[in-house]
């Protein structure tokens, strides 16, 4: 996986602070292809209630802002059927937490 320990600090400090401590944080994409360069860091919040899209887009901003990537963030309650996107994260997410 392609998240440094600095990386991952800030990553869950963000979620923690924006989102809630009851999220988890996983990570999908391209970061999980340690042969791949560049990119940005796809990330998956599972939370057993939904996550408000005010938060999220706060959260993007700050992660953006302190990580110095693009950040691609998707939601999911488990209790929901998955959309396509979200099917496809969670085929492949790895948690950071």
């Amino acid at each position: 996986m392609r998240i440094t320990q600095t990386q991952r600090a800030i990553i869950l400090s963000g979620v923690s602070e924006y989102i809630g401590d009851s999220v988890e944080t996983h990570v999908f994409g391209a970061r999980l292809d340690d042969t791949q360069r560049g990119g940005g860091v796809d990330l998956l919040l599972t939370s057993t209630s939904a996550i408000e899209p005010n938060a999220c887009e706060e959260l993007k901003e700050v992660l953006e802002e302190y990580l110095k990537l693009p950040v691609n963030l998707v939601t999911y309650v488990p209790t929901d059927k998955p959309s396509p996107t979200q099917a496809s994260a969670l085929a492949e997410a790895c948690s950071i937490d």
